[in-house]
């Protein structure tokens, strides 16, 4: 290469790229420069360095090195400035969403066939990556199964399923697993109406006598309409057990509104369950049913006519007695519904109702919030309080015992003038006792400054093992919110002896116990321990008081004012 071509290069790159050329020249200059200026700098003495009163050349290594360190800087810069001009994409991109192919990184195999044996154990491993993929969307897919059963007993979430059931039928479709979760909706084809008329009986107003409800004294009227004909629900109760046969006689079947269809689980119309196999339909909430003592279960399903996409879900729950009844009732009712006059006592929300009639409990749960729907599964929740709690008007029937007193739970006195009979007077002519309900309890807790509607709790009231089946409603005065509640017991031996295992646990639990007076209770504490302050007390039968106050006075109070208000014993409930 002829200089006047490199010098005409120099030109035309100083011309695109000044800044870069002059740099460039410029530290080439210094590369070049710096032994001749080390060689002048030396023969001046310039590096002798003063040691005591003797100037000392430095050793000939040293300046060496020295130059190299004082080139080294040029020679940085222009390999810097010379390795702008090129571009690596392999070296410097990066793009994190990218994942890079063996044959993209085929620079560092040596030779072809290396390059191939590569490609097949890529190969290998993202087929082995594919079949764990789908045999955990498998597993997924079986836990999904789970949860759609579950989830029939929660409108909220029943609700949201769909949408989640419908995604995962996408990712089973990516990873070619044709799984049982798939939601597909199908339109059935137009009806022969007249046709299915000549060839269907009339159906004669008949009842579902196959196995009588535990409760209904006399035989239902089925109302005409769509379901199953009398003749077909009596052959689907002859498949159940007898201990659930009346359970499931409870189930509508038969009369339903027009453009209702009752749905099918298999071969049958109903499905019931008892409490040791209660987990095959509500696997993960079988054990809180069981905590109420549950006896067995009837379920059954309905859809609009052609419509299967949506659904009204039907739960019939034997509890042990009307107290487990509704003490899982309360136990489940959300913050937010619309009461419903319905059984004892019931709710509707997000198109589904739930209700208690005696020791029933049953969920009615929709899988569309329509109106459509809720309109229905109130209706199904008439009928089946009907049959459940036959000539009692829903929950109007409990209004009277909601009112109860402490006085109404003694025997009234005898009118001015008269004696009162004798003991000997015949059960036809005593009086009829007052029932005793839950609501008798509830009537006996103070109704001023009670924050919301009082509830039951079955087990481990208050986190104590050995409190049970307690009555309680929240209260709240000013700044101070507490629980009232009471227990009755057989007799007041049993009072006493749990109220002694509540004094030695919170004593155990490092709280400060002081006994005080209050008029009517036999024995009175008052324990505080970490900021809350509970009053407790034992009289005749019952122990009751405060629980959680956070300040002394509201709680004393309230607890006193509830030892003179009780009566001297507190009739139990009958079982």
């Amino acid at each position: 290469m002829s200089p006047t071509s490199i010098w005409s290069q120099y030109r035309d790159e100083l011309a695109n790229d000044p800044l870069l050329v002059l740099g460039l020249t410029a530290a080439l200059i210094a590369l070049a420069t710096t032994p001749l200026a080390v060689a002048i700098l030396g023969r001046m003495d310039w590096f002798k360095a003063r040691r005591g009163r003797v100037l000392q050349r430095p050793s000939f290594a040293s300046i060496i090195i020295g130059t190299m360190l004082v080139m080294s800087i040029p020679a940085i810069f222009a390999a810097m400035v010379l390795k702008s001009r090129t571009f690596d994409k392999n070296r410097y991109e990066f793009d994190p969403n990218r994942t890079w192919s063996v044959v993209e990184q085929g620079r560092i195999y040596d030779d072809a066939v290396k390059l191939d044996a590569a490609v097949k154990a890529e190969y290998n491993r993202i087929g082995l990556e594919r079949k764990n993929l789908v045999e955990n969307v498998k597993k997924l897919d079986a836990a999904m199964l789970a949860l759609r059963a579950v989830a029939g007993t929660s409108p909220a979430v029943a609700q949201r399923l769909p949408a989640v059931l419908q995604t995962l039928a996408g990712i089973r479709k990516s990873v070619g697993v044709d799984g049982p979760q798939q939601l597909e909706d199908f339109t059935a084809p137009p009806a022969d109406l007249r046709a299915m008329a000549a060839q269907m009986p009339a159906a004669p107003a008949a009842t579902v006598a196959a196995a009588p409800a535990p409760a209904a004294a006399t035989p239902t009227p089925v109302p005409a309409g769509d379901g199953l004909t009398p003749a077909q629900v009596e052959a689907e109760l002859a498949t159940v057990p007898e201990p659930q046969r009346g359970l499931a006689a409870m189930l509508p079947l038969s009369g339903l509104p027009a453009g209702w269809t009752v749905g099918k689980s298999g071969e049958k119309h109903l499905e019931t369950f008892n409490a040791e196999n209660l987990f095959e339909k509500i696997d993960g909430r079988a054990e809180s049913f069981i905590q109420y003592g549950v006896k067995g279960m009837a379920y059954a399903f309905y859809h609009p006519t052609g419509d299967p996409s949506n659904e009204l879900q039907l739960y019939i729950f034997e509890m042990a007695d009307p107290l487990k009844a509704m003490g899982k009732y309360g136990s489940e009712k959300p913050e937010e519904f619309q009461a419903v006059a319905v059984g004892d006592q019931g709710y509707s929300t997000a198109g589904s109702t739930l209700f208690h009639a005696g020791k029933y409990y049953t969920q009615i749960v929709s899988t569309a919030d329509d109106p459509k729907f809720a309109a229905f599964a109130l209706d199904l929740a008439r009928r089946v309080a009907a049959r459940q709690k036959p000539g009692k008007a829903g929950a109007a029937a409990v209004a009277p015992s909601v009112a109860a007193s402490p006085a109404s739970l003694a025997p009234a006195p005898a009118p001015a003038g008269e004696t009162a009979e004798p003991e000997t007077k015949t059960a036809e002519t005593k009086p009829a006792a007052a029932e005793v309900t839950p609501a008798t309890y509830f009537g006996l807790l103070p109704a001023a400054n009670r924050d919301g509607e009082p509830k039951y709790v079955a087990q481990d009231a208050f986190g104590y093992s050995f409190l049970s089946d307690v009555f309680m409603a929240d209260y709240k005065s000013g700044g101070t919110a507490w629980q009232g509640f009471l227990r009755p017991y057989r007799d007041a031996d049993e009072a006493k002896a749990v109220f002694q295992k509540y004094v030695e646990g919170v004593k155990k639990d490092g709280a400060r116990v002081e006994t005080i007076k209050a008029e009517g209770a036999d024995e009175i504490v008052v324990s505080s321990n970490i900021g809350l302050v509970d009053v407790v007390f034992r009289k005749g039968n019952t122990l009751a008081g405060a629980n959680g106050a956070t300040e002394r006075a509201p709680a004393e109070a309230f607890g006193k004012a509830l030892a003179k208000s009780l009566p001297g014993k507190v009739p139990l409930m009958s079982q």
